[in-house]
This record gives C-alpha cells, structure tokens and sequence, in this order.
C-alpha cells in the first residue's frame, strides 16, 4: 500500500502540469515567465488565477520531499496508517490546488479545506516516521525505559 500511495503522489504531480497549464494559456503568460506580474495579477483575474495554479504547484513541489520521506520511514512499521495519511495528503493537495483556483474565492481563500487535509496527513506521517525511527533504533525502548 505505501508504494501505491507514493504513486500516487507522483499522478498528484503529474495532475498539476494541465492543472497549471490551463490557467497560463488563459492568462497568455508565455514561458519562461514563471509568474504573472503583481500588476497584471492585480488587474486581470485570469492571471491571478494563473499565479494561484503555479503557487499550488510549486508548494506540492516543495513538500513532495518530506511526504516521500515520511511515508517510507513511517511505512517501515505503520503500512496503512500510513498509506492512509498519504492518501489524505494527495487528496488535500488537489483540493487545496482547485480551491485556490476557485474563481468564486477572494484571496485565495478555496484553499482552506485542503489545507488542513494535507496538513493532517502531514503530520500523521510525521509522527509515524518518529515512531518507527526510534522503534528501529531502540532509543524509543531505552527512552520508556527511564520513564518508569
């Protein structure tokens, strides 16, 4: 189940290329500009919309990392905890990505719900990969140990 769901991460990414693609072609952003301007963002909605998709897109780039890390080390000893709180990081990234593209949304404001999605999944595999380090270490043992 965890490589399932690291493959999943990996569509996630994939989903974001016409996700992002759209919106540039509806702004006519042309490459290499990453960004639209803060003038052009401020005075056009499609490309604030535009500049939401690609900010979207590169915060999943950005986590992408640590989700993998964690999932495999909290994976080691928590398979579907895991696989669970992976599946609710994919789903909260593309939640979060059409909600901050939510032209009916002001400031970005869609973007709450998966948010908190992917930040609870998150932080779950956060928790499962300490766990499991410290199981595998037994530095988790020794620290119970002087608990008693």
């Amino acid at each position: 189940y965890v490589l399932l769901t690291a493959y999943l991460s990996t569509l996630v990414g994939y989903w974001h290329l016409p996700h992002t693609s759209r919106h540039r072609g509806a702004a006519h952003v042309p490459y290499p500009n990453a960004y639209a301007t803060a003038e052009q963002a401020k005075e056009s909605k499609a490309h604030y919309l535009f500049n939401c998709a690609q900010r979207s897109h590169a915060t999943f780039l950005e986590h992408q990392p640590q989700f993998l890390t964690t999932l495999l080390i909290s994976g080691l000893k928590f398979p579907l905890f895991s696989s669970a709180m992976g599946v609710l990081w994919c789903v909260g990234r593309v939640v979060y990505a059409r909600g901050y593209t939510d032209p009916t949304q002001v400031e970005g404001k869609g973007r709450g719900t998966g948010s908190r999605m992917f930040y609870i999944g998150g932080l779950g595999l956060l928790g499962g990969a300490l766990v499991s380090a410290l199981g595998f270490t037994g530095i988790g043992e020794r620290v119970m140990g002087l608990l008693k």
